[in-house]
């Protein structure tokens, strides 16, 4: 697939390791100047202080935060950041774990309609004490959209002023089903998180030994 520039945008993977296995959850941030590796890696280190506050408050304690990155999307030779934390970032909740591949979709929504414009995570580190039988609590439910909520520029969660993100590179697919990159790609600002239903969801790969 050729490369497709998003300007202005970064790309933050936020790694973490779970019971041994090696996890990560996306996002997209734009900001409305160019992108340097100093700005980038205060994204970070924002980053790195929303997920100690908030997100660790919702994950097990055999969640660790281990590093975050952020690159620009501008071009195939952007800058990159990074952060790792100086002291061991751990989940806070002492409930056992459930295993790893148990999750919440967090799905994400702009104030356009189609699949450019929406986007997800797959929240880390449920417990016992989040979930009953398949389903998440309502508070759990509530409490791990707040975690989210706070990405939004009204809160003022970061140093610059990143704006949380959409970003779609293709725009559908040919008839042979093969996505079809844009020339550039779009960068769409998220206004709202939800969980659409509280059944929790399976993602296989984080299970030990099934990715990295």
């Amino acid at each position: 697939m050729p490369f497709v520039p998003v300007p202005n945008t970064a790309a933050v993977e936020i790694r973490m390791i779970q019971d041994g296995q090696q996890v990560e959850n996306t996002l997209y941030f734009r900001l409305g100047s160019a992108l340097t590796p100093t700005n980038l890696t205060q994204l970070c280190q924002d980053l790195e202080g929303w997920w100690a506050s908030l997100y660790s408050a919702q994950a097990a304690t055999s969640v660790e935060l281990v590093e975050i990155t952020a690159t620009d999307l501008t071009s195939e030779t952007g800058p990159v950041g990074s952060f790792n934390p100086s002291e061991t970032q751990l989940g806070a909740l002492t409930s056992p774990a459930l295993p790893n591949n148990v999750t919440i979709a967090v799905s994400f929504r702009t104030a356009l309609r189609g699949r450019s414009f929406r986007g997800r995570n797959y929240f880390v580190g449920l417990t016992e004490s989040q979930v009953t039988e398949n389903t998440l609590s309502d508070p759990s439910a509530a409490a791990i959209l707040g975690v989210y909520q706070a990405l939004r520029p009204v809160v003022g969660t970061f140093t610059d002023d990143w704006i949380w993100v959409v970003v779609s590179r293709f725009s559908g697919v040919d008839g042979d089903g093969v996505p079809i990159p844009r020339e550039t790609g779009i960068a769409t600002p998220i206004t709202n998180a939800v969980i659409v239903d509280k059944t929790i969801d399976s993602s296989r790969r984080r299970l030990p030994g099934r990715g990295r």
